[in-house]
C-alpha cells in the first residue's frame, strides 16, 4: 500500500483513541490490517536489488508520498508530538523493509520481511484486478479523513 493511507489511518486512530499507548499499538497493527487488502504499490526494484545509484526516482516517490500524507494530517488535525510518533509508527513496517534491503543479513529484519510479505500476499495471490488495489486505498483515505475532520 502507498504510505499516505497508512499515515492517514494512523493519524485517525491516534486522534480518536483516548489512551495513547493503546492508540499507538492500534496504529502499528493498522499497517498490517491495511496490507491485507488489495493494494497498489511502488515498483522499487532498484532498492530491492541494491542498485542505490539508480534508486533516486524511487526515493522521490516515497518522499512525495510521505509529504502528501503528512500535509493532509497536519492540515486536518494539526501537529503534536503524539501525532508525529503515530504517523512514524504507521509506516515503520515499510521502513523496516527498506532497512532489510540495506542490511539483508539481519535476522530480525529478515523475519519481519517474511511476515510482512506474507500479509501483503493475502490478496495478491487471489489475482485481483488492479482496480481493487486503487479502490481499497481510496477507501482507506476517505474513511481516515472522515475520522480526522
Amino acid at each position: 500500500m502507498l504510505l499516505t493511507p497508512h499515515l492517514l489511518v494512523g493519524a485517525a486512530i491516534i486522534a480518536n483513541v483516548q489512551n495513547p499507548i493503546l492508540g499507538l499499538i492500534l496504529v502499528f497493527l493498522s499497517h498490517y490490517f491495511l496490507d491485507v487488502f488489495p493494494q497498489k504499490e511502488y515498483l522499487i526494484e532498484n532498492m530491492k536489488n541494491g542498485r542505490w545509484n539508480k534508486s533516486w526516482p524511487d526515493f522521490l516517490k516515497v518522499f512525495t508520498d510521505i509529504v502528501l500524507g503528512l500535509s493532509v494530517v497536519f492540515l486536518t488535525i494539526g501537529y503534536s508530538p503524539l501525532i508525529l510518533v503515530a504517523v512514524f509508527i504507521a509506516i515503520s513496517p515499510d521502513g523496516s523493509t527498506l532497512l532489510y534491503f540495506i542490511f539483508p543479513k539481519n535476522k530480525l529484519l529478515a523475519k519481519h520481511r517474511k511476515l510482512h510479505n506474507a500479509i501483503n500476499a493475502v490478496c495478491e495471490n487471489k489475482k485481483m484486478s488492479p482496480f481493487w488495489g486503487v479502490t481499497s486505498q481510496i477507501a482507506a483515505v476517505a474513511i481516515a479523513i472522515f475520522f480526522l475532520l
